[in-house]
């Protein structure tokens, strides 16, 4: 066990000389990251131990404030360590450190109580935004406790009670503004996890219409190419909506294979069949089930194959004769053991409509459409857009803030622009979010080309600058990286944009870099970009348009993210050491790599 300072351990530190943090991981490099992070925020002390019976027996003699533990750990992982501690020392706010590979764990870890998730490898700063938040909301903690004995103590003295009174309501609209903003957070990485574009497929186009009922929901929706014939949809509902049917939902997502171990294509039955064994498994809180449609389709011939686990009846409309109400084909997933799913088998000809929807569009207001307004809808002429448009008008005309999700996806077999419609809904946007989306824009003038970067950009962003760097420069002599509104970039950003001008010192420049950026660049030893900023700033052209994040796999996007870190690793020694652990772990984890 390593101490930061030399107070012994059976002693309680007085709330004066600041907070004590343990860190619990069998990575010495893990720990020292995260080590590093918390000597910044000026504790009384930090603890390491690399197991949990070790964190076990600091526990039971020494007051800790905050906890920062790895889920996969030699003699008592994480999540066992936390259960235990809190039924006997429930005084910490705990912090969970988890990869891919353990992130049922993490989700069940704040299911339990525990107050943040970090994803491994840590990066130091947010370690220490993490542990800052848990000290922010310990003090809100003492302060309520406080407010409240001093209520009990002055009940004689009414003026002083309401002035108390105001405090506390203060106190309560700080830890909902905290709520929010943690919501806030949820949302982004939920939409994250739908597809950011629609596949582009001759002969075919789809549309599709995303509204979650408040910042998160229950709805889920996908379209994968599964070969160079099969395409594969589907459209899930999980039970309920808000945080808990997120959740759900982010299950659904990491539990869906639509392919065996072979590769091969899986048939819809399968499919289903496979993903309700899988949750009825994992799903033992009463109410929690998900419906759901997976649609397989063969490009060539159009012949298809749908089965539908308890959802709302999907409407195929022929082009030539009367709509099909595909019902249900099995139970909704979750609800019953070794369920089994029979599959409705169709061909689309050119013209063919199918709508695949939630229940939401059903459920609405009082001029909700029903399930034969849809089947009319399709038969109407309208287009795409413009179908799904009035159709959520009609769900939610009448309709109060506390509507359930709603999500609409249109697929014809006809030539067309395929769009995906994921707009923020209404809700979400009153309130101020934590930090700018990260949006990134592509322009050119005059043979010279241009790439807007804004926000707070974010590992997601990191293949889609590099693509559109390279794709810009085939066709331009010259590419400049505007960063006037960018606020901050993460450490993969960061790695893949020294890439982008070490690769192309003669063409690319920077200009407008903040100063909290360009300490960035200091901080990592990024010389070579900091030589190509111009301290001249160049309009940027009209027409600028939205570059759209890459689809990537989970191995693709590792990949990208190990090889920024690489780079960044290459520029110092403190580099090397601050990055060892991040490479070595990624390495780890790519197919290939060791």
């Amino acid at each position: 066990m390593a101490m930061t300072n030399s107070v012994s351990p059976g002693t309680d530190l007085p709330d004066k000389l600041g907070p004590v943090f343990l860190v619990v991981d069998d990575d010495p490099m893990v720990r020292k990251i995260v080590t590093r992070g918390l000597g910044q925020l000026n504790p009384a002390k930090v603890l390491e131990v690399e197991d949990g019976l070790e964190a076990q027996k600091v526990l039971q003699t020494m007051a800790i404030d905050v906890v920062v533990t790895d889920v996969v750990m030699p003699n008592m992982d994480g999540l066992e360590l936390m259960k235990w501690a809190q039924e006997h020392c429930p005084q910490p706010l705990w912090i969970i450190l988890s990869g891919l590979e353990t992130f049922d764990a993490a989700v069940e870890a704040l299911q339990s109580g525990a107050f943040d998730y970090l994803p491994k490898p840590p990066e130091v700063p947010r370690v220490r935004v993490a542990v800052r938040n848990a000290m922010d909301h310990i003090e809100l903690e003492r302060e309520r406790k406080r407010l409240y004995a001093e209520l009990e103590d002055s009940n004689s003295q009414l003026a002083e009670k309401v002035d108390q009174l105001q405090q506390v309501c203060h106190v309560l609209q700080n830890q909902a503004a905290v709520i929010q903003a943690d919501l806030n957070r949820a949302e982004i990485i939920q939409r994250a996890l739908l597809p950011q574009e629609p596949p582009v497929i001759p002969g075919w186009c789809m549309e599709t219409l995303y509204r979650p009922g408040s910042s998160v929901g229950g709805d889920f929706y996908d379209a994968v190419m599964l070969d160079e014939k099969h395409l594969g949809l589907v459209i899930a509902d999980a039970a309920g909506h808000g945080v808990a049917a997120a959740m759900l939902s982010v299950l659904f997502k990491l539990r869906l294979k639509q392919l065996d171990r072979h590769e091969k294509v899986l048939m819809p039955n399968q499919v289903l069949e496979r993903l309700n064994s899988r949750l009825y498994d994992m799903l033992s809180a009463p109410g929690a089930f998900i419906t759901a449609v997976y649609v397989l389709l063969d490009l060539h011939s159009g012949r298809g194959w749908l089965a539908s686990a308890g959802h709302t009846p999907c409407v195929l409309n022929p082009a030539k004769g009367s709509p099909l109400m595909l019902e249900r084909t099995g139970p909704a997933l979750g609800l019953e053991p070794g369920a089994g799913y029979d599959e409705h088998e169709f061909t689309l000809t050119d013209g063919d409509r199918m709508m695949l929807y939630t229940d939401g569009v059903l459920d609405g207001g009082p001029d909700s459409p029903r399930t034969e307004d849809i089947a009319d809808a399709l038969n109407s002429g309208q287009n795409r857009e413009e179908l799904l448009g009035n159709l959520y008008a009609s769900a939610v005309r009448g309709v109060g803030s506390d509507r359930d999700d709603i999500t609409m996806f249109l697929l014809e077999r006809a030539e067309g622009e395929s769009h995906f419609d994921d707009a923020v809904p209404r809700e979400t946007q009153q309130h101020e979010p934590l930090a700018p989306p990260p949006e990134l824009q592509q322009g050119s003038s005059d043979g010279h080309a241009y790439i807007s970067i804004s926000g707070a950009v974010t590992w997601l962003c990191g293949q889609s600058l590099l693509d559109c760097s390279n794709a810009m420069l085939e066709q331009c002599a010259e590419l400049t990286l505007d960063l006037g509104n960018c606020e901050h970039m993460d450490s993969t950003c960061l790695g893949t944009l020294h890439e982008i001008v070490t690769s192309h010192p003669e063409s690319v420049n920077l200009q407008a870099v903040s100063p909290d950026v360009r300490k960035l660049f200091d901080e990592l030893s990024m010389t070579s970009v900091l030589e190509h900023i111009n301290p001249n700033t160049q309009s940027l052209p009209h027409g600028m348009t939205a570059i759209n994040a890459a689809s990537l796999s989970p191995e693709q996007q590792g990949a990208r993210i190990l090889g920024a870190h690489e780079t960044l690793a290459s520029l110092s020694a403190e580099n090397q050491e601050q990055f060892r652990a991040v490479v070595n772990s990624l390495r780890a984890d790519l197919p290939g790599e060791n």
